[in-house]
């Protein structure tokens, strides 16, 4: 039995069970803390699931301008931290995995898969020169180099694909388990797989690892799970990832246990994506205003921003990757109430009226829309659930400035709900299409109300 000098010093290892039981008694120590100081000081409601899910909108609505708060967690999160670090040290260097490891600990998600891979791995084994007989994977994987490289890419594949089917059709979950835990898992069991003969060099492993996440995109492309154009999004954080989970199978890869851990990412990815599920947090709410500055009177600018005529077809190369894009917009009636609808290459979005303030402000919810896009794909019809609900507008509004020498400033705003995560990630793609969909809009009002501001009286719209 380790005093507990000896468990707090640097020096020595750390058994699993022990690291099983420190980590999760420091866990419900960290959470209960936290919970009674953000109770009982600040009012604020603090569940465990808030540590397994980062980035929830719900704490962030309760954490928004509570600098007082966030840096009272801070401050206790301190010593927490240096324990794990700690722990996590001494248990990398009980099962003979490099120490730079260590820094999984901090990344989100991606350190819950990773406490659950060293809670099962055991001690390393030193070397008696007994022959041990080969375990089932040594059986099943071939010696050959490149048969070895090409079988362990399709493996991990092959565990991937399951996970992801679960979670976006049986879960309905678009969250870090799909964008970050899948990713990362592929990397690390492909890895893990091709060096189940012999040890392979970082490149060696970096190489397998890419090699199975560019599989399975082009698997999930050919079975009609998504388009090229999303799959080409989530390769920008999927790419990385992967390279992350080679990274660790590259310091895993000597342990005679490393078998142990393909069963146990699936597990953990998927009860993972189970706390998204039942966590089901509100949607995170964004806006997006764009400007444009008009040679023409607020009143004739009016005009053009309640109702305007089609669009010139397209020439931005963005549109013609499959996202919606607007054609024109109608009105029926006049006034708040009235039913604006502004038709897309996908369908019309359906506007009532909120504010109707002549020719100052148009404000108007969004009650009806079509789907954000049409995947590029050449299967007749794709149509993966995140194109209904995941991102839905909300509001739009047109405000008019008025600017001397007869001139406005017209801006555009829609406010949207985005419910893909990671959503800070999301909302850079999300916010420069949305720009982009404005820019069409407000460039198509101004050339149409600077043409009627310099044409003859007569011929002025009225």
């Amino acid at each position: 039995m380790k005093s507990i000098r000896e468990v707090l010093s640097w020096r020595g290892e750390l058994g699993r069970g022990l690291y099983i039981i420190v980590g999760l008694v420091l866990f419900l120590i960290k959470w209960n803390l936290d919970r009674l100081l953000s109770g009982y000081f600040f009012s604020v409601s603090w569940m465990p699931y808030r540590y397994l899910i980062p980035g929830m909108e719900g704490l962030d609505e309760a954490l928004e301008g509570r600098r007082d708060l966030l840096m009272t967690l801070a401050v206790t999160a301190l010593p927490f931290v240096y324990l794990g670090v700690l722990f996590t040290v001494k248990r990398l260097r009980s099962i003979g995995a490099p120490l730079f490891l260590v820094g999984v600990f901090f990344i989100p998600f991606i350190n819950l898969l990773f406490f659950a891979v060293l809670s099962v791995l055991p001690a390393r084994q030193v070397e008696d020169g007994v022959d041990h007989p080969p375990h089932w994977l040594e059986r099943m994987m071939p010696r050959d180099r490149w048969a070895s490289f090409f079988l362990s890419a399709w493996a991990a594949v092959l565990v991937g694909l399951p996970i992801l089917a679960i979670g976006i059709n049986y879960l309905q979950s678009y969250g870090w388990g799909v964008f970050v835990g899948i990713p990362f898992m592929l990397g690390l069991i492909a890895t893990l797989l091709y060096a189940v003969h012999q040890r392979r060099t970082f490149w060696e492993c970096l190489s397998v690892a890419l090699s199975a996440c560019a599989l399975f995109g082009a698997c999930v492309f050919l079975l009609a799970m998504e388009g090229i154009i999303c799959l080409a999004m989530a390769s920008v954080i999927a790419m990385p990832l992967s390279c992350l989970g080679a990274l660790a199978g590259f310091g895993i890869q000597s342990n005679h246990h490393a078998s142990r851990v393909p069963p146990v990412l699936l597990l953990s990815c998927l009860l993972l994506m189970g706390f998204e599920k039942m966590e089901n947090p509100k949607p995170v709410s964004y806006a997006v205003t764009s400007r444009v500055e008009v040679d023409a009177p607020p009143e004739v600018v009016w005009n053009h921003v309640v109702s305007f005529s089609e669009l010139p077809p397209v020439e931005d190369w963005i549109f013609k990757t499959g996202l919606a894009y607007p054609l024109r917009a109608e009105i029926e009636g006049e006034g708040v109430g009235a039913v604006r609808h502004c038709v897309f290459s996908t369908g019309a979005f359906v506007e009532p009226i909120t504010i109707w303030d002549e020719p100052r402000h148009l404000r108007f919810d969004v009650t009806a829309m079509p789907e954000p896009m049409q995947e590029w794909t050449f299967y007749s019809d794709v149509h993966p659930p995140h194109l209904e609900g995941y991102f839905q507008t909300t509001q739009g509004e047109f405000l008019l400035e008025r600017l001397p020498e007869g001139r406005t400033r017209l801006h555009g705003t829609t406010w949207y709900h985005n419910d893909l995560w990671p959503a800070n990630y999301w909302k850079v793609w999300s916010d420069h299409l949305i720009h982009r969909i404005h820019l069409r809009v407000l460039r198509h009002v101004k050339q149409l109300a600077e043409a009627e501001a310099t044409a003859p009286s007569s011929r002025r719209r009225r």
